[in-house]
């Protein structure tokens, strides 16, 4: 299944509200499974490893194809991000570099959690107090 099918099939099965908080424990997620590739290639268990570090770069093919970039910049960054971390965890298959994977991890770690923050920052909502006296009816004569 190609990434942005996997996607939009998933956007039929959540809930509106509930994507910021399973962006949030995917991104949680991704981190703990890099973890379980480097015991996989301690292990030797280099089949299974090869099972996992695909899906990992599913997931992320999937949290690429699903940025709107007609928001500018920032999606434009985080596809950056998303497609390098894919390049990184594909050469893992074949050399096996856990310097490589501890890398991926914590970029993923960093992007999980200015996720984190942002989600935090919509729940508690504007932050501004309403201005009062002259400088009230000011401001609001020029908006």
């Amino acid at each position: 299944m190609n990434p942005y099918n996997a996607y939009a099939r998933a956007h039929e099965l959540v809930d509106e509200s509930d994507k910021r908080k399973i962006l949030i424990k995917v991104l949680r997620a991704l981190p703990e499974k890099i973890e379980g590739v480097k015991l996989l290639i301690a292990e030797k268990k280099y089949e299974k490893k090869y099972y996992e570090l695909t899906k990992i770069t599913m997931v992320l093919e999937i949290l690429d194809q699903s940025l709107d970039r007609s928001f500018g910049e920032i999606p434009r960054n985080l596809s950056s991000l998303y497609r390098y971390l894919i390049r990184r965890l594909t050469e893992v298959h074949a050399t096996l570099d856990i310097k490589t994977l501890d890398e991926c991890k914590e970029i993923i770690g960093r992007i999980g959690e200015g996720f984190i923050q942002a989600y935090e920052q919509v729940k508690k909502g504007p932050s501004r107090q309403q201005p009062t006296g002259e400088a009230s009816t000011s401001i609001q004569t020029q908006i």
